[in-house]
């Protein structure tokens, strides 16, 4: 049963191999310089997930860019690779998923559904289809290895060095979960309730008060092993800066600025769109901030509904804990793994983001699967009891075989109707465009998706681009994206009026204190920088191509901007350092290779001007212009003694 499961999620996602790069996958992945050099790994452990675009993000994941890291040097930015990996990955979790409820003696009925759910719910597409989901996926894999290792040390209870290299492997895989993502900080808490469970008896139902403490205590006392991998983790975090805070500056949080209350509150009606998620899988969208969901922190209906369903649901875990512990398990442990990205405790970058149900949703899948065998196996029973009232003579008394059928029929449905829409959605992320095409239809009111397919769009079709970022600023007129690269088109249009009115009106916005490297405001000066050099206010110009450095010293886009600005102002030693750095960042890039053999060239060093464009036409043998260059460079390099 396990391996018919497993196989189905290979199945059901390998759809997936045929994908490109989609949203996230473009910064983290395809343009990320930290990924090019699998030798600087141990220096990824003191850099946050996005530390090469901006600072004090919150977010610290070193083992998943280093798996990034190591892809890029097996196969480069082959996005088959990287596919790859990820289905493998949640292939690897439903393994895990089934044997740990086997490991709890959990019936394979309920294993084999709870898994089969897991397997193919369309609410998984974005942490497995997207590339950068790859941080659930490991999280739930090093978690799940964390579970399997505290099993086996209980298991070997009577051997206490076997029993301490379990809890010890436990929280080595718990420390990788958390360098995997932070979420995975909640699981030990969720373990312990399955162990507490596991002990009810001891614990709470039997024997003295003293002893059932003490047996609590007893199951309690050894998760320190488990806490002190909190000690370099949190070290670990402190030197790459990141702090607990999602992200930096009011505006930026939907839901900075409120109160605790306020934002549970709030939260009780956003936590609807969980469960519809849960239930429904349909429609599925990348984002879901204040635009597209209503931040009010005031009682209405939908509020109270909220308040009904968790209160039930809590409710259902103090009535089930006694007789029928998985349930009472399935729902604590969707409480305890959302509890961190529910927005409660800490205001986050996004209200509801689908990747993080990837591990809450195991909670739901247990349920279902209990749900279905309990009626399963009770249909024989059912019908026993239906006849001793109704009667033999009854002919519309229910059977267990008609019972049964529709279950089976039920199940198969739900599966069904699951396996297709994910099948179905990992083609949404093929690229920007399907998946921004389609957020659009789900949702025409939110500006990412206009401003996303604008950036798909740019190169090919410009002026159709500039309509989608025109239309996107008339849905949120303080929208900085859209705004940035309107102010590329008019650079382009050498409309470099318009792009410096443009420009002014985003900087007076700047945060007074910015936290840094902050790759967004480097790149809007430094293309402030360009459309001074263009117009001709040469001193200005450096200025700001210096603020850009400061704010973003390792961002590509603003280091290519800076880099031309320098050259058309006439600092050419200037513009040779930055694209050194781009080389360094960027070394199988053509264009800083050739733009720096280029400069270099121009200075007179041409044997290592030969260097670089030779390196350049290897990286891009179809561009005719640096076949050129490198000619020139050889030929001046010849006639130098």
């Amino acid at each position: 049963m396990g391996i018919a499961v497993v196989a189905l999620a290979l199945l059901v996602y390998a759809n997936t191999l045929a994908n490109g790069f989609a949203y996230d996958d473009i910064s983290i992945v395809q343009t990320n310089p930290y990924i090019t050099d699998w030798r600087q790994i141990p220096w990824l452990f003191t850099k946050g997930y996005w530390s090469h675009k901006s600072g004090g993000g919150g977010n610290y994941r070193p083992l998943t860019i280093i798996t990034f890291t190591v892809e890029y040097a097996l196969w480069g930015l082959a996005p088959l690779g990287y596919h790859l990996i990820n289905v493998l990955l949640h292939a690897a979790n439903v393994a895990l998923l089934f044997g740990l409820l086997r490991c709890y003696r959990v019936a394979p009925g309920i294993a084999g559904v709870a898994a089969l759910v897991f397997a193919v719910h369309p609410v998984h597409t974005e942490a497995v289809a997207n590339v950068v989901g790859r941080s659930e996926l490991l999280g739930m894999l090093f978690g799940g290895l964390m579970w399997w290792a505290w099993v086996a040390a209980r298991r070997a209870k009577r051997h206490r060095i076997k029993v301490w290299v379990w809890r010890g492997a436990a929280a080595v895989a718990y420390l990788a979960a958390l360098l995997s993502k932070e979420n995975m900080v909640t699981l030990p808490a969720a373990l312990w309730l399955a162990e507490v469970l596991v002990a009810r008896r001891r614990c709470f139902l039997r024997g003295a008060l003293t002893a059932r403490l003490r047996s609590l205590w007893k199951v309690t006392a050894s998760f320190w092993v488990l806490a002190a991998a909190l000690i370099p983790y949190f070290w670990l975090r402190s030197l790459a800066g990141e702090g607990t805070a999602q992200m930096p500056g009011v505006g930026v949080v939907t839901l900075a600025g409120y109160t605790l209350w306020q934002r549970a509150i709030i939260m009780l009606e956003v936590g609807l769109i969980w469960y519809r998620l849960l239930l429904v899988g349909y429609p599925l969208r990348p984002q879901y901030d204040g635009t597209n969901i209503p931040v009010i922190p005031d009682w209405n209906e939908w509020k109270l509904l909220g308040l009904l369903l968790h209160a039930g649901l809590v409710a259902a875990l103090w009535l089930t804990w006694r007789r029928v512990p998985l349930v009472a398990f399935a729902i604590g442990f969707w409480f305890i793994t959302l509890s961190v990205v529910s927005n409660v405790p800490i205001p986050l970058g996004t209200l509801v983001g689908e990747r993080w149900l990837y591990v809450p949703s195991v909670g739901y899948a247990i349920a279902l699967g209990y749900a279905v065998w309990l009626v399963w196996s009770h249909a024989l029973w059912l019908e026993a009891r239906l006849k001793a009232r109704m009667g033999a003579s009854r002919h519309w008394h229910l059977r267990a075989e008609v019972t049964r059928l529709c279950l089976l029929l039920l199940v198969a449905s739900l599966v069904g109707s699951y396996v297709y829409r994910t099948a179905q959605r990992n083609l949404d992320w093929r690229d920007n465009y399907t998946l921004f095409s389609r957020f659009i239809e789900t949702d025409p009111q939110h500006p990412i998706g206009y401003v996303n397919l604008g950036e798909t769009l740019v190169r090919r079709q410009p002026q159709q681009a500039r309509v989608f970022y025109e239309h996107a600023l008339r849905v949120e007129p303080r929208l900085i994206s859209a705004n940035i690269l309107l102010t590329v088109l008019d650079i382009e249009d050498k409309a470099f009026e318009q792009a410096r009115a443009r420009l002014e009106r985003m900087l007076v916005r700047e945060p007074p204190y910015l936290v840094l490297p902050s790759g967004e405001w480097g790149l809007i000066h430094a293309l402030y920088a360009r459309v001074l050099a263009a117009l001709g206010e040469r001193e200005a110009a450096l200025s700001e191509a210096q603020t850009a450095l400061r704010y973003a010293p390792e961002g590509p886009q603003p280091l290519f901007v800076v880099g031309e600005t320098l050259v058309t102002i006439g600092e050419r030693d200037a513009a040779i350092e930055v694209y050194r750095r781009l080389v360094r960042l960027l070394p199988l890039a053509p264009v800083p290779h050739a733009q720096l053999g280029i400069l270099l060239l121009e200075t007179g060093d041409a044997k290592a001007a030969e260097r670089e464009l030779r390196l350049a036409a290897e990286l891009a043998p179809d561009k005719p212009f640096i076949r050129a260059w490198l000619e020139k460079a050889r030929q001046q390099a010849a006639s130098q003694p």
